[in-house]
């Protein structure tokens, strides 16, 4: 009896120790003032959000336990949850109505749409480009753009916004089936949109608002992103910044000037999707490699919350509640509440069913559109995101300063190698020809998302590199700072 009541014993602290292993630890994360707050298993990566930011308000900083977030300045970013329970909260700064200046001003051929605001004592003019098919107004009707120019204007930026020629007109002078900026010719004698660009820059000097040292910056999104490296570089202004678009390699072998570049992981546009995305990566890695000041930032999809939906303060709680119920309901998120689809495939959907998306249907227009520039800035497609706000601007008062970035992207400061690789593409191994002596260091092999696949100690200045087992697609080779694209067959 006393064997069979030890043995009982045993079992039963058997049976204690193993519920305590399988029931993992967790820790509560509060959320002041905004939304993500939760139960998480320490090393979670939780995406955190501050509430719709006030008119006349601009999102300040986070407080509390931030030692673990990746940007403390930013109104979304993300934090790795340490074993204790923590608190963050949400602070917002009063800047003020901004009257922008709205009036039409004669360019080159045209009378041209300009959107312009200049704070007192202002530190330099950022020129805003929109995408293919939009228009100056974008960058005043729409949230995302409309938060970037706030936060410039924080940090005492003026901005000046017009719009591609092409858009004035209504008319695709190149036949590209597109409305869009001209990137060629390279010169604004004969180019219509940096000839009108140079206008404007003449304009307001001649109007003693700028002068011959007011320092200038590019921000453009899609299209408009590839033409700020362009203008930034032919009029040599201080830095330019891309949003979802790659820039040509035989400018990045030119330019001296600093660029930033943030593209979307899950790019839907046909001319940027992952090919973009490796693009910009090695015009990157080229200006690294020139010694140039420059950045890439790789936006990753983010959860759904109903609070997202509150941002331009037109959806109220109850709604937002029922318009994430819809896409929960109608299988547009996975069980992660991570959208499944980008905004034409959700729309399309909806289109189909309609009579299963009632509160969407209901939407004016203009809240129509906002959902799907959030849908899409929430899946990570091609849409500009203003999750990116304050690093763009800090790139823009100190190109060269990484001393504040995440740990993953400070690698401009790194020594370059050179080398070759062949046959590329392939489909089973690849040479690397390595044009000095680099034993020691490592050859990774990296996805396009810039995720390492392999690591391959240097042994010599020509080894081999196995592929074969990887799906056909787009890799990057990476020796110290220098990387190349390959592509398996």
């Amino acid at each position: 009896m006393k064997r069979y009541l030890l043995q009982l014993a045993f079992l039963n602290l058997l049976i204690v120790g193993f519920c305590m292993i399988s029931v993992a630890q967790t820790y509560s994360l509060t959320v002041n003032n905004g939304y993500g707050s939760g139960n998480y298993s320490a090393g979670d990566t939780v995406d955190i959000w501050c509430n719709a930011i006030p008119s006349a308000q601009v999102f300040d900083h986070w407080a509390g336990d931030v030692s673990s977030l990746e940007s403390q300045d930013e109104w979304h970013t993300k934090l790795l949850m340490p074993a204790q329970n923590i608190s963050v909260s949400a602070n917002f700064r009063t800047i003020g109505t901004i009257n922008i200046q709205h009036e039409s001003i004669m360019g080159r051929d045209t009378l041209k749409e300009v959107y312009s605001y200049f704070p007192p004592h202002f530190k330099g003019v950022i020129f805003c480009f929109h995408g293919s098919g939009g228009a100056a107004a974008n960058w005043i009707t729409l949230l995302d753009y409309r938060q970037f120019l706030h936060d410039a204007v924080a940090d005492t930026f003026a901005f000046i916004i017009t719009e591609a020629e092409e858009i004035t007109k209504q008319t695709d002078f190149d036949s590209d089936g597109k409305l869009r900026w001209a990137t060629l010719p390279y010169d604004s004698a004969t180019n219509v949109d940096l000839a009108n660009i140079k206008i404007l820059m003449d304009t307001f000097r001649l109007r003693g608002i700028t002068n011959g040292a007011t320092k200038y910056y590019a921000v453009g999104m899609s299209n408009g992103g590839n033409f700020s490296p362009e203008v930034a570089t032919l009029f040599g202004w201080s830095a330019a910044v891309s949003y979802c678009a790659q820039s040509s390699q035989l400018l990045m072998n030119m330019t001296q000037v600093p660029i930033q570049w943030c593209m979307a992981k899950y790019d839907n546009h046909p001319n940027v999707g992952p090919q973009g995305n490796a693009d910009a990566l090695a015009d990157h890695n080229t200006l690294a490699s020139r010694s140039i000041c420059t950045n890439y930032f790789l936006q990753d999809h983010s959860p759904v919350y109903p609070e997202r939906f509150m941002r331009d303060g037109n959806i109220n709680s109850t709604l937002a509640g029922h318009l994430f119920t819809e896409l929960q309901n109608n299988h547009l998120m996975d069980s992660d509440y991570y959208m499944l689809y980008a905004s034409d495939t959700v729309f399309a959907r909806i289109l189909a069913t309609p009579f299963s998306y009632p509160y969407f249907i209901s939407l004016p227009a203009a809240e129509k559109i906002f959902m799907s520039t959030q849908v899409d800035a929430m899946y990570a497609a091609h849409q500009f995101f203003s999750d990116y706000n304050k690093r763009t601007l800090h790139f823009f008062d100190a190109p060269c300063d990484t001393s504040w970035l995440p740990n993953d992207v400070r690698e401009i400061n790194e020594s370059t190698a050179d080398f070759s690789v062949y046959p590329n593409p392939t489909a089973n191994v690849l040479q690397v020809q390595l044009n000095e002596n680099l034993s020691g260091e490592n050859i990774l092999l990296l996805d396009i998302t810039g995720r390492i696949l392999a690591r391959v100690p240097i042994t010599a200045k020509e080894q081999q590199l196995s592929v074969a087992a990887l799906p056909a697609g787009i890799y990057l080779l990476k020796v110290k700072n220098t990387t190349r694209k390959v592509v398996k067959n």
